[in-house]
């Protein structure tokens, strides 16, 4: 009786040891069919003529990343300097003619303040180039811009106001400064100390009174795991060159002491010599002197994206656009400068992008990033005081 009941609980336990292995051989057979059919998908967007402007993206994407391996593992490097070449943008000639700038009279963000409250009530209209004298933070209804762009007034007040603009693919916003002067570089707290990090552009902007602020230049970021708080190529600040690498020339974008912004290739002495208070370096240039950059194909391809721009009467142009999400990949170079152009840019130069993207209101986040972890840390950002 004894020697049946362990035969019974023995064919039991093979029947159920039965059952796990064949549910395992399912589930290892579906993965397996799915990682089959991931290879194949890679294999047909990257290495056959079907779809040209998958791969354009893909490798235009990921150069622009801490990581271009993803964009080399798969390609050869002829293949992606062909990519380039093709996407490419060509800056105009030459450097800002300061004279084209009459830059408006300095508005304090406490007279702003001021005006506003004493002109409540004051009727808006929905002249997106008027400025509107009341504060708020209450939305406008949308309006259609001449150029086609779908806008709604998301801040308003004497001296500056924020617009954005929902469009297929990308959602962006544009900070309006009348007053030149209230835009200024900001550091991060432990700007270049060994062992620290940069800074959250919302904690910046808070620790430092800001009103508002968009990323500025690029930072030292070797694999995705640079401490945010040592720049890439140039940053000046107050008139002084804290740090320049190597190269003989940077493509500079910076105020100068009049408060226009310059765009141009300059040495160290020229910076000096051209009274630059505060810079970076990045490219390229998307206007200069009222003239666009040129642009090949999908130009630099889709991605979140930083501007900065002026123009002829000073008013500083400041632009985020979000991408790398789900349903919104972003804007292209041309994007960005059409949008410039759309709100009057005679000026304006493309800023670190990607995962760097970001634009705080009131100490607060107001675009929406696509990295993981939310924000990353900077070294420096352009602020609105």
């Amino acid at each position: 009786m004894a020697k049946h009941i362990r035969t019974k609980r023995r064919t039991e336990k093979n029947g159920a040891l039965q059952k796990v292995l064949k549910v395992l051989k399912w589930v290892g057979i579906g993965i397996g069919g799915l990682l089959a059919v991931i290879v194949i998908g890679f294999l047909t967007v990257f290495y056959t003529p079907f779809f040209p402007k998958a791969r354009t993206q893909y490798v235009l994407m990921t150069l622009h990343t801490s990581n271009p391996w993803l964009a080399t593992f798969f390609f050869s490097q002829e293949t992606i300097d062909k990519i380039v070449e093709d996407n490419r943008v060509e800056s105009p000639d030459g450097s800002t003619d300061i004279g084209m700038v009459k830059t408006n009279p300095p508005v304090s963000a406490t007279t702003a303040t001021t005006a506003a409250t004493d002109t409540a009530g004051t009727d808006k209209t929905e002249n997106p180039t008027t400025t509107v004298t009341k504060a708020t933070t209450a939305a406008t209804a949308p309006r259609t811009t001449a150029g086609g762009y779908h806008v709604t007034t998301i801040y308003e007040d004497a001296g500056m106001d924020i617009l954005q603009m929902k469009e297929s693919g990308y959602t962006a916003r544009l900070i309006r400064v009348k007053d030149p002067s209230r835009v200024k570089l900001g550091l991060c707290e432990n700007f270049m100390v060994k062992g620290k990090y940069g800074e959250k552009l919302p904690n910046m902007v808070s620790r430092l009174g800001a009103k508002a602020g968009i990323n500025a230049g690029g930072f030292q970021d070797p694999g995705g795991r640079g401490s945010g708080n040592f720049p890439t190529y140039l940053c000046v600040k107050d008139y002084k060159i804290l740090y320049a690498d190597d190269q003989q020339k940077h493509n500079v974008i910076g105020f100068n002491k009049d408060n226009i912004l310059v765009l141009g290739q300059f040495t160290n002495d020229e910076i000096v010599k051209n009274n630059i208070r505060d810079a970076v370096a990045f490219k390229p240039f998307l206007i200069i002197n009222g003239k666009k950059a040129k642009f090949y194909g999908a130009a630099g391809g889709t991605d979140p994206r930083a501007a900065i721009g002026q123009t002829a009467d000073g008013t500083v142009l400041l632009l985020t656009i979000d991408g790398r999400q789900l349903g919104m990949e972003g804007g292209s170079m041309r994007t960005i400068t059409d949008i410039m152009w759309e709100y009057g840019a005679i000026t304006a130069a493309n800023l670190d992008g990607g995962s760097s993207t970001t634009m705080v209101l009131d100490g607060k986040l107001i675009n929406k990033t696509c990295g993981p972890a939310g924000p990353r840390f900077l070294p420096n950002a352009w602020l609105v005081f």
